[in-house]
């Protein structure tokens, strides 16, 4: 039988021994040395001049003179001598000149958060701060560095930082607040979509940018601004589609034309004039308003087929239940109408947004082409987003009527009472000789969006 004991070296008392209390005195004194290890400091190479009765150090490296050949033990000053204790793998002491718990691990004496190089499954962490249920992970620092492994150290050199959601209709995504109010989301917000979102409130949101999973392709909801402050357009390039296209010989705008009936949403004219006001290249790509100024004050529809030469279908047949045969028809806006001082006809180009776009929005612009021809002058065809003066753009024709085109963008700032669009505006006029206008349009070859 051993006379001490495997972990700290404490005596036995052993059978028929005499002064059985010095055996035990002196187990006392090293558990005195050796439980709660608390050390003064870890770094002295030699033993302190004035110890204190029980003052323990961590020799440090290099030891001198009666420490020589100590480094790594533990010198406790008792009963006016040294005593060393060897430490064993795992004892821990805290030192006090550090205020820092240390660990005895590969016969070195390391930090404690040194000597740990697995951390798994913790329910909290705060760094600098409290961790709670609602915030598991919490830290407070000026700054976080994330770097990747190098290839020398044993890496890849990639570094890839992952979040992860359960479905698509949950959200993974960086949330920046400015005094814990939300300013600016970037991430898979509701859907797989990845979207960055501002608020100036943390309450109302707007989102600036989405980026389609499936296409890749980028959007901007609130559009592009230039450093000016001005709203930047993007070109859409479109199939042509004709908005306003009329082949019928007719006069200048406004027109009148006199009602014969109303039945739900067909009107029904006193005379083959239908083609004068709609044509049938617009079928499904247009609308254009027309007015009753036989009331007070003047009532407004909107027609969107050709039914036959007599007949026009409008787009809502509570516009027109009050009209009735014999009633005046205007097509041409009223002065005023908004901004429309030139009395031109408004345009809801609504179709042909869906029809080539596969959507309705508020268009910022159309690439028009403007074609204009007239039996026997120089007739045109003028458009305009607003119908105020001096925005009109538009071809004649030539002097002998002749055909003549050209292409214009347009800006189109005027919402539709009837869609999601803006409105385009057209203005037919003759000059010179010009007694009639023939065949004549405009084509939209693209939208600024």
């Amino acid at each position: 039988m051993s006379d001490q004991t495997n972990l700290l070296g404490l005596p036995y008392i052993m059978p028929s021994q005499a002064q059985k209390h010095v055996t035990h005195n002196e187990a006392l004194r090293l558990l005195d040395a050796t439980i709660q290890l608390s050390v003064v400091s870890r770094g002295l190479t030699a033993p302190p001049e004035t110890p204190a009765e029980g003052d323990r150090y961590i020799v440090g490296g290099g030891a001198e003179g009666t420490w020589s050949g100590k480094d790594g033990l533990v010198a406790a000053f008792q009963d006016g001598a040294w005593t060393m204790l060897t430490p064993r793998e795992g004892w821990l002491a805290w030192v006090a000149d550090e205020h820092k718990l240390v660990c005895r691990t590969g016969g070195i004496w390391a930090a404690l958060e040194e000597s740990f190089s697995q951390f798994q499954n913790l329910s909290l962490l705060g760094i600098g701060t409290t961790a709670d249920a609602a915030n598991p992970f919490a830290a407070k620092v000026s700054k976080a560095l994330w770097s990747a492994p190098y290839v020398a150290d044993g890496g890849s050199g990639d570094m890839r930082f992952t979040m992860n959601k359960e479905s698509a209709a949950n959200t993974v995504s960086l949330l920046m607040q400015d005094g814990w109010a939300g300013r600016a989301e970037i991430g898979l917000c509701g859907d797989d979509d990845l979207s960055l979102k501002v608020s100036p409130d943390g309450a109302g949101w707007a989102t600036a940018m989405r980026v389609e999973t499936a296409t890749g392709r980028p959007c901007f909801p609130q559009g592009l601004v230039h450093s000016t402050g001005a709203a930047v357009a993007q070109y859409i390039p479109t199939d042509p589609g004709s908005v306003f296209r009329l082949d019928v010989s007719r006069p200048a705008t406004p027109r009148t034309f006199a009602l014969s009936g109303v039945s739900g949403t067909t009107l029904t004219l006193s005379s083959a004039s239908a083609g004068q006001i709609f044509g049938t290249a617009m079928r499904g790509l247009a609308a254009v308003r027309i007015w009753n100024t036989s009331k007070a004050p003047a009532e407004a529809a909107w027609v969107d087929y050709d039914l036959s030469a007599a007949s026009l279908r409008v787009t809502d047949a509570a516009h027109v239940a009050g009209w009735s045969a014999g009633d005046a028809l205007r097509f041409g806006d009223p002065n005023p109408t908004g901004a429309n001082a030139l009395q031109m006809v408004a345009i809801d180009i609504s179709g042909f947004l869906q029809n080539a776009l596969g959507a309705v929005f508020p268009q910022k612009g159309v690439m028009l082409l403007i074609y204009a021809s007239s039996s026997n002058g120089p007739a045109a065809q003028s458009y305009s987003g607003t119908g105020a003066a001096g925005t009109a753009l538009g071809q004649n024709a030539l002097g002998d009527g002749m055909g003549n085109q050209i292409s214009v963008p347009v800006t189109t700032p005027t919402p539709s009472p009837i869609s999601n669009s803006n409105l385009l505006f057209v203005r037919e006029s003759l000059a010179a000789t010009a007694t009639d206008l023939t065949v004549a349009f405009c084509r939209v070859l693209g939208v600024y969006a």
